[in-house]
């Protein structure tokens, strides 16, 4: 085994500042004691990491709970909980020095040492049946785990995941997966208390006193009445117990749920942090607030696969090839062409995956293969059915004028005519996942970083595939890259399996939207992860 002295940058991060400060608590005059506060749009379902799926209860748990590893101010992976690990010759086999100094608080009066047990348990507690964690599968890497779950051993002793001693752990996969370390810094990773799980009666994070804290806060008060719209709030305090060395920076946290108006309170300094996209975007960005810039969203032409015009290749390949790239300009910030699928800030390892895969992804215009492509259609197809076919597309301008071009493009070369119709966030959300269209411009996003949390996508057994595609190469290429020992390996097989996607015009990248968190003046060491959409506050400071 080789120990790593420095860990490897795997993850994409945002670094930022929170905003003003808004307690007097303040214990030094070196920007640390404050309460910083934070809108999240709904209540936590739960705040069971092993359960939860939503994203105002992994805002919530980010901030809770530590994990065996951790995403720094720079982007790095790091240690958390384990100061080290080792990872052996063949890449299946992970054991974990845990630290002396991170404990359990509930804010009354338990309080414990973290332990390999901890995380021994919460791992039994992902796979097995009865926990009918949505999770488990995005972990189906550790040895035997996919078998607990489907209740083919019953054993839980027999998953790959042990304690040697009470601050070692042992974590065995099936195959090698060069985004294991990425994997551990989710939420589903994080770590349960026996003693205090069982003492919760069934009731597990799922009110104020249910749940204790590993991490930088525990959880002081949760307020939720769905029937009122006032005092809807989660606070947080440090947990003084892991304060070691005072690296817990504010006093605490205040989330306010289901604000009326995030916007115009961020506006207001009502709320310290605000994450936007688009018309917004560029609205904050004109008024000066600082701000970082993440580009983890691909828009495209999805189309449906499984009925109407569009089941035939050839008619998908003809409007993909008679698209000229650059003729839409785009002149809007927050917007670029897109290169494949998977955006160009995606990792394997420490490295880009396009810098591994040398390679971009997508069909380039072609005249000549475009109308071979629609002559090859016309012989399946009847060309009458294309009448009528409407594009659906996102409340969106940039978006709404580059496909507007697009379809001028699809006319002229291909004499291809169709609607064009503008959905709301919420209607375009209900049209695409019930599969009500021929074509939709729609959003492909990862939520951690990994081409296969692109790919996935379309896979046969992806829980997002509204394209219905199904290819049995394809999921095997998938399965493949995930499993690969090798960084480069995994890149090339990742790119084999786009380039399925993108031959058979099954999905058509434009464009890659920026999203930007804002913050306030003088306000530093808060971290963005744009994938989970977390917000963590550890060492946030009001300088």
């Amino acid at each position: 085994m080789k120990y790593k002295k420095t860990l490897k940058r795997a993850v994409l991060v945002v670094l930022a500042g929170i905003l003003p400060l808004i307690s007097s608590a303040c214990k030094k005059n070196d920007g640390t004691g404050y309460i910083f506060k934070y809108d999240i749009a709904s209540n936590p379902v739960t705040l069971d990491p092993q359960t939860a799926t939503d994203s105002a209860s992994y805002e919530i748990i980010s901030n809770m709970f530590e994990g065996l590893l951790r995403v720094d101010n720079d982007g790095n992976l790091q240690s958390a909980a384990a100061e080290s690990y080792a990872i052996s010759e063949d890449g299946l086999k992970y054991t974990f020095d845990l630290r002396d100094n991170i404990y359990w608080y509930d804010g009354d009066k338990f309080e414990a040492p973290c332990t390999a047990d901890d995380f021994v348990f919460a791992f039994q507690r992902l796979f097995r049946p009865s926990t009918k964690s949505k999770s488990a599968s995005g972990f189906f890497c550790i040895k035997n785990s996919e078998k607990i779950n489907k209740g083919i051993i019953e054993d839980l002793s027999q998953l790959g995941v042990k304690a040697l001693d009470e601050k070692t752990l042992e974590i065995t996969l099936d195959t090698p997966n060069p985004s294991f370390p990425v994997m551990l810094t989710t939420v589903p990773a994080m770590p349960c208390n026996r003693e205090f799980y069982e003492n919760s009666n069934g009731k597990y994070g799922l009110y104020g006193g249910s749940v204790a804290s590993n991490g930088a806060f525990y959880l002081y008060r949760w307020n939720y009445d769905r029937w009122s719209n006032d005092n809807n709030n989660i606070i947080m305090r440090a947990n003084v117990k892991n304060n070691v060395n005072n690296s817990i920076s504010p006093h605490g946290l205040n989330f306010f749920i289901e604000e009326a108006d995030s916007y115009q309170n961020f506006l207001n300094e009502q709320s310290h942090v605000y994450i936007t996209s688009g018309a917004e975007a560029i609205q904050l960005l004109d008024l000066g607030f600082e701000n970082t810039e993440s580009e983890t969203k691909i828009w495209g032409v999805l189309f449906n696969t499984k009925s109407g015009s569009f089941v035939s290749e050839s008619l998908r390949q003809a409007l993909a090839y008679s698209i000229q790239r650059d003729a839409p300009v785009i002149n809007t910030v927050g917007y670029r062409k897109a290169n494949g699928i998977v955006p160009n800030a995606i990792n394997i390892g420490e490295e880009y995956y396009r810098k591994l895969a040398d390679k971009d992804c997508f069909l380039p215009y072609d005249s000549s293969l475009a109308k071979n492509a629609l002559e090859q259609a016309l012989e399946n197809v009847n060309k009458n059915s294309w009448s009528g076919l409407t594009l659906y597309v996102p409340d969106d301008d940039v978006i709404y004028e580059y496909i507007s071009d697009i379809s001028q493009m699809w006319q002229s070369e291909l004499n291809f005519y169709c609607n064009i119709k503008r959905l709301s966030e919420t209607e375009h959300n209900r049209v695409l996942q019930n599969g009500d269209f021929d074509f939709i411009v729609a959003d492909i996003s990862g939520n951690f970083n990994s081409p296969y949390s692109y790919l996935s996508s379309f896979s046969s057994s992806g829980g997002a595939n509204y394209s219905g595609y199904r290819d049995a190469s394809f999921n095997e290429l998938l399965s493949k890259a995930e499993n690969s020992a090798s960084e480069k390996e995994s890149a090339e097989l990742y790119y084999l399996a786009e380039k399925n996607i993108i031959d058979s015009a099954v999905f058509i990248p434009l464009l890659n939207q920026s999203e930007y968190a804002f913050f306030g003046e003088d306000c530093k060491g808060i971290v963005y992860n744009p994938f989970t959409k977390t917000v963590v506050f550890k060492e946030a400071k009001k300088l």
